[in-house]
């Protein structure tokens, strides 16, 4: 059976078990389906019991309300410009921390490293506080860098390419310097090379945290212009009150280039978390 299969080009066996991934792949996808296809619905058809899947009558109402009571295109730009910067910053970082603690021996090195760990393990609501003293002393409320800072550098993401940077052979590295290789250029030509999956998954993990934030620009954002998306439509979500017609059409445009991302950098993400997971 298994040899007419093969011929066949086809492998029952194989369908059966991917039966179930699909199926749970598809209920969490649901959610966000029915959220897309809810936008284009009128708020009375959105709340109608028995609930509609396809919408009956085609509208764009919610989007053109959302449009016109706030500034999209400044709150898209805001959350674009945080989110790629600090993403910028921490593939920096983790890249080169990583390197430092995987290939560097020096005094400190264990203890530095598990303080960045710990960073992994505090919420960010408990640093709310401190982090508003800190930056309303500095007179840093409604800017860009204090939106930016408190996320420059990640915990999981120095600890992840700590891992992968282990992995590169101590041989290679002690040839290039052989050859006269500075450090910076090891860390540059030959150790990031060698990274790029796991860094790309840093990236798309941190660009989705960053474009998702919502507590910490609430707090330290009074002016509408410094709004991100994600805080526009929340915000305006509380002035709106019933009409859900405009609310899930303000999700879906929050949501819609987190998806996008994630699709271009799937294949990266998934090479960076099977590769972790099998270390």
């Amino acid at each position: 059976m298994n040899q007419s299969t093969k011929r066949n080009g086809f492998n029952w066996r194989e369908l059966f078990l991917q039966l179930p991934l699909l199926f749970f792949a598809l209920l969490a996808l649901f959610p966000f389906i029915w959220m897309v296809l809810s936008s284009f619905k009128t708020t009375q058809e959105i709340v109608h019991i028995p609930p509609t899947f396809l919408p009956e009558k085609f509208t764009l109402r919610g989007y053109a309300e959302i449009l016109d009571k706030l500034p999209i295109t400044r709150n898209f730009l805001n959350s674009l410009i945080i989110s790629a910067s600090a993403t910028l910053i921490a593939m920096f970082v983790a890249s080169l921390a990583g390197f430092v603690l995987a290939k560097y021996e020096f005094r400190g090195r264990n203890f530095f490293f598990y303080a960045l760990l710990s960073q992994m393990m505090i919420p960010i609501a408990v640093m709310i506080i401190p982090l508003y003293v800190l930056f309303t002393q500095l007179k840093l409320q409604d800017t860009y860098i204090a939106l930016i800072l408190p996320f420059a550098i990640s915990g999981f993401g120095v600890f992840l390419m700590r891992q992968f940077m282990a992995g590169i052979p101590d041989e290679m590295l002690e040839a290039a310097r052989m050859d006269g290789a500075t450090d910076w250029t090891i860390y540059r030509k030959i150790a990031l090379p060698q990274v790029s999956s796991p860094l790309s998954g840093v990236a798309v993990f941190t660009f989705l945290t960053l474009w998702n934030q919502f507590y910490w620009p609430l707090v330290i954002v009074s002016k509408p212009e410094m709004r991100t998306l994600t805080q526009a439509v929340a915000m305006n979500a509380v002035q709106i009150g019933q009409r859900y017609d405009v609310l899930v059409a303000g999700a879906t445009i929050s949501v819609i280039p987190i998806i996008i991302v994630f699709v271009i950098a799937m294949r990266q993400v998934v090479e960076s978390v099977t590769f972790f997971g099998g270390k």
